[in-house]
């Protein structure tokens, strides 16, 4: 086994991540802690960077967005595809991944860990915790069930879309997740546009814009353990220092002073 090559390949691929410039709000972010996006924008560097591993999941991602588009449009039609737009009015920009142009549905997909996968009844969902169980052992451990919906910050984000393509005179009338891992398995839901998701995404947007314009940080939320976006985005915020657990310090936005 040649570990200096093992290792130098891992280096590099970690290191061929560049970090996004951030010139207005974006709406892959939009479902981060507030704190954490506006200081994206400000240009504060990050605390943690992507380990190698995560690099390979999001180029692998992509690459495999491209890869079934062909049967994307087989099922749904004819798309417009990885579009950015601008909105002046709301300063977010945002790309989507498949717009069907003949009911103007969003066709989101998403790469995800085998493991996200659960089968029920011969039907394939996402799975979702339900609690904990203790065996005779005295061992505590997770169980899982089937989720109904799809993760909610791909909602806000695609939500963003709409808000997005609204602006450009567009109306989205429904958005599909399709969530999809290398191994295969698949599982698609099917949703119409929001209104509370919305109101979520212009409040999001709401408060940044105050704060960008106030030059004052918006509130830290990565503490709000039972918070329905914790465990997906919020505990894996960027600016956590985990040397003290704590995230998005007002010291670091002293430092870029």
């Amino acid at each position: 086994m040649d570990n200096d090559r093992t290792i130098s390949l891992y280096q590099a691929i970690k290191d061929s991540n560049d970090q996004r410039v951030f010139k207005a709000w974006h709406a892959s972010s939009i479902a981060e802690c507030p704190r954490s996006h506006y200081y994206k924008r400000l240009g504060v560097p990050t605390l943690n960077e992507p380990t190698a591993a995560k690099v390979i999941r999001w180029k692998a991602g992509h690459l495999l967005e491209e890869a079934i588009r062909p049967q994307i449009e087989s099922v749904y039609g004819k798309t417009s595809s990885n579009e950015r737009y601008y909105s002046k009015k709301l300063d977010l920009t945002g790309e989507f991944d498949n717009l069907v142009l003949s009911n103007n549905r969003l066709v989101e997909i998403k790469s995800v860990h085998d493991l996200a996968f659960i089968e029920r009844e011969g039907k394939t969902y996402l799975k979702e915790n339900t609690g904990k169980k203790t065996y005779g052992t005295g061992k505590e451990v997770n169980t899982w069930g089937p989720k109904q919906t799809p993760y909610q910050h791909h909602e806000l984000q695609n939500h963003a879309y709409v808000l997005l393509l609204a602006d450009h005179g567009v109306e989205v009338e429904g958005i599909d997740y399709v969530y999809i891992s290398l191994s295969g398995r698949i599982v698609v839901y099917s949703t119409e546009v929001q209104k509370d998701l919305l109101k979520n995404v212009n409040d999001r947007l709401a408060m940044l814009n105050k704060a960008w314009k106030e030059k004052q940080p918006p509130i830290c939320m990565c503490h709000l353990t039972d918070h329905p976006l914790y465990d997906g985005v919020l505990k894996w915020c960027d600016y956590k220092n985990e040397g003290n657990g704590k995230c998005c310090e007002l010291k670091l936005i002293a430092k870029e002073k």
